[in-house]
């Protein structure tokens, strides 16, 4: 047997041996996958598919927001579904200390983002912000881990300290669009203006009900600067 040969075997049985000890599990029934670059076993996969809203610059996710924000790019990589999976893998991620599924799950969207010449402009990514006590509770913010997993593919770079929430909000489950837009009003602030003058902004949350949070943000962001401005997130609720 050649050297080649002997380093592949040896590289292989490592291998397997890794994934009897630290097994690739799904992300929401931690049932073993095919590799490690899979974020879902089979049984999983047949029921979670993206959008592919990603791939066109007029979709569901953009028309949400026609006529009240002017964005460049706008995509939800899944569809959130009450009971759904993907409920459960953001539930896990939000309530149950899984920060590794935000990372995650950035990561293969930026994949897929990086693919495409409409997200090839990118020059910051902000991710919406928590409250400081909130995030202190919770132990991070969600939509930063999503973010920096996004960051890793595209590899542009993420701030956290431009935009920022000076008001913590009560759950807005239960309100309607108007309610959640009045309840949002003066919540976020901008800092150091200065860096996202005449910037192409990615915001980034995860998930979009009535789309409140991500018009506060972007609204602000255009209002303080020559912004142009992409969003993305997880889920979209249907």
């Amino acid at each position: 047997m050649h050297l080649p040969e002997i380093k592949n075997q040896i590289a292989f049985g490592f291998e397997q041996l890794l994934n009897l000890f630290y097994p690739n599990l799904c992300i929401v029934c931690e049932h073993r996958t095919h590799s490690k670059e899979e974020l879902f076993c089979l049984d999983c996969q047949y029921h979670i598919h993206p959008t592919e809203m990603y791939k066109y610059q007029n979709n569901e996710f953009t028309a949400h927001f026609k006529g009240r924000i002017d964005l460049v790019n706008g995509a939800a990589l899944y569809y959130y579904v009450k009971g759904g999976r993907i409920q459960k893998a953001i539930e896990l991620l939000k309530y149950k200390n899984r920060p590794d599924i935000g990372i995650r799950l950035g990561r293969f969207y930026g994949s897929l983002l990086k693919k495409l010449p409409q997200y090839s402009d990118i020059d910051l990514i902000l991710p919406v912000p928590l409250h400081s006590i909130r995030k202190i509770q919770r132990g991070y913010n969600q939509s930063s881990l999503i973010a920096n997993g996004i960051s890793e593919s595209l590899n542009v770079m993420v701030r956290e300290d431009i935009l920022k929430r000076n008001k913590a909000t009560y759950t807005q489950t239960e309100k309607n669009r108007m309610e959640r837009i009045s309840n949002m009003q003066k919540v976020f602030e901008i800092e150091k203006t200065g860096l996202i003058q005449n910037r192409h902004i990615l915001l980034v949350d995860d998930i979009l009900t009535t789309g409140a949070t991500l018009e506060a943000c972007a609204s602000l962001l255009i209002k303080s600067g020559s912004v142009k401005i992409s969003m993305v997130t997880l889920a979209m609720a249907t």
